[in-house]
């Protein structure tokens, strides 16, 4: 009979500590929240009377002094920093809870971590009593470029930094600098594809395609002789990559999908209006009316961009983190030279993975998709989720295609949650 209540105890403990970590979860979400709102009443609100605050220049105890010391952080009209929970866990009693996660400044940079106590009161609602910064931005030493060579002769550009386990990443131009944070969680080698950023580009339209992409990973994996990795895609790669992973099986450790492309695309909406400036679409289509594409490419490329960024954020206050000049840089990224690429690539007959296909991807997937994907809508990223063996789904409220420039904080911080072998905190199951 002993023996029974204490199992019978522990089945009832468990849901309530699951329900307390979610609790503080929220709370600390909510503060977060009221920081980004310069709501300053309600941020105080969450703190106790007996709080102290430590950073690493001072050690602020007592409601008054926090008051003092953080009060100068309100006072612009943007916040200097946000931070979003990766580990939530309550003491044993339900009576103590510890967060802890990554700190972004507003380019949506990884300037650091957090880690905070909550004490829960009489009211069943959570103040925080400690805070403080935990371990720094992943220190990189060196960055090592190169080229690696294709069996066809393209050469695929690559960077790489960090130690420990691989993170492939396709598409470096645009994905290195964001996914280096990573470095202090495991080697991230980020590499273009062929025809696109600073690789080579092949003159055999044949090789344009979606299975040619996954042959170009297994070479990058092969150059650098990985035993397993995980894969980054990000668009249209976050399909290739499970193309790849039904192909190679044990090559891959985890996977995460950036926005993806579906197994079977779901149509499009007609879409809301993404707030492009009328003289920026209209400088745009001008010179496109003038042949700038082919006269003037680059020119054309800044136009382009100028004006399509705010079709892949959910906000338009959101589209100047873009980096235009980081892809008009490249020739490879003028219109001119990569509309055709994308021309041949998206007209191809799909390939859709077969139900005993994705059944062999058993590795954990994690699936992070804008739910205002206007590029590849957010019931693509619900049905992959739903339909792998072992995946899940974060979903970035209001986010669209680039949901990183939307929501920094909620994509990296489930990146590196999942990165370090676990599930994002509110991460979702979905039923077939």
């Amino acid at each position: 009979m002993r023996f029974t209540a204490v199992i019978l105890s522990l089945l009832m403990t468990t849901p309530l500590l699951d329900d307390a970590v979610e609790d503080v979860r929220q709370t600390e979400l909510a503060f977060a929240k009221a920081f980004a709102d310069r709501d300053k009443a309600k941020f105080f609100s969450f703190v106790l009377d007996d709080a102290t605050f430590l950073s690493a220049g001072r050690t602020l105890e007592g409601k008054q002094k926090v008051v003092a010391g953080w009060s100068p952080f309100f006072d612009g009209p943007q916040a200097p920093f946000a931070w979003a929970p990766d580990r939530v866990t309550v003491s044993a009693d339900g009576q103590l809870g510890l967060s802890s996660g990554p700190v972004f400044d507003p380019d949506g940079n990884h300037a650091g971590s957090f880690m905070s106590t909550w004490r829960k009161q009489s009211d069943g609602t959570w103040k925080i009593a400690f805070d403080g910064s935990g371990p720094g931005p992943a220190v990189i030493d060196k960055v090592e470029e190169g080229e690696i060579t294709t069996p066809d002769g393209v050469k695929l550009h690559y960077r790489k930094a960090g130690r420990g386990p691989a993170i492939i990443v396709p598409l470096d131009f645009m994905l290195f600098e964001p996914m280096k944070q990573f470095a202090d969680l495991g080697t991230v080698i980020a590499y273009d594809m062929r025809n696109r950023g600073r690789s080579t580009r092949s003159s055999d339209t044949s090789t344009w395609t979606i299975d040619q992409d996954v042959r170009d990973l297994e070479t990058v994996r092969a150059h650098f002789k990985l035993e397993k990795f995980t894969p980054v895609g990000f668009s249209y790669l976050g399909k290739m990559v499970m193309l790849y992973a039904a192909a190679h099986p044990d090559r891959v450790r985890r996977i995460v999908q950036l926005g993806p492309a579906g197994n079977q695309n779901v149509e499009r909406p007609a879409g809301q209006d993404p707030g492009i400036p009328a003289a920026d679409l209209a400088l745009w289509q001008k010179l496109n009316k003038e042949g700038a594409m082919e006269k003037t490419p680059r020119e054309f490329c800044v136009a382009q961009w100028t004006a399509l960024r705010y079709m892949f954020v959910g906000d338009p206050a959101h589209a100047p983190r873009f980096r235009i000049d980081e892809t008009c840089d490249l020739e490879n990224e003028w219109p001119v030279n990569v509309n055709p690429v994308f021309e041949k690539l998206f007209s191809a007959p799909p390939h859709i993975l077969t139900e005993a296909e994705l059944k062999t991807i058993s590795v954990p997937v994690l699936t992070i998709h804008g739910s205002n994907d206007r590029t590849s809508v957010y019931q693509n990223g619900r049905n992959w989720a739903a339909q792998l063996p072992d995946a899940r789904l974060v979903t970035v409220p209001g986010a669209a295609h680039l949901m990183w420039l939307d929501d920094p904080v909620t994509t990296y911080a489930a990146m590196r949650a999942f990165l370090r072998g676990e599930w994002p905190l509110g991460s979702e199951k979905i039923a077939r």
